[in-house]
């Protein structure tokens, strides 16, 4: 049987005890560009400039990139700076995800036009 613990025993400290560990920052401070881009055609007038973290979903961007259409496209095709079909990146990974740790990037999206009035 073990033995019992005498009356004038002290309990052993833990050197872990006070001390607690660094919190974690909710925030990140990397900072990234995303010069966001039409793939084909290429135009000037639907280049953007984003400024985000490399936390920041892809989702996130596929937002910012409809709001800029005013609503009216969907189903978007993304890739971070390459734009090929194999190389679709999905809407739940980050830009870190991607290999996009800080600094600049290029993020090209298509999509398929969406048959409407004017395009009848």
């Amino acid at each position: 049987m073990g033995k019992k613990a005498s009356a004038n025993a002290v309990p052993e400290k833990s050197p872990y005890e006070g001390k607690h560990p660094e919190p974690l920052p909710r925030e990140d401070e990397r900072k990234v560009t995303a010069t966001v881009k039409l793939a084909a055609p290429v135009c000037s007038l639907l280049e953007f400039k984003l400024e985000c973290t490399p936390s920041t979903k892809i989702s996130f961007i596929v937002d910012r990139i409809v709001d800029r259409h005013g609503g009216s496209i969907s189903d978007l095709s993304v890739c971070v700076n390459r734009f090929h079909p194999e190389e679709i990146v999905s809407r739940d990974k980050t830009l870190e995800q991607c290999g996009v740790f800080g600094g600049e990037c290029i993020v090209y999206y298509d999509f398929v036009p969406r048959a409407g009035a004017l395009l009848q």
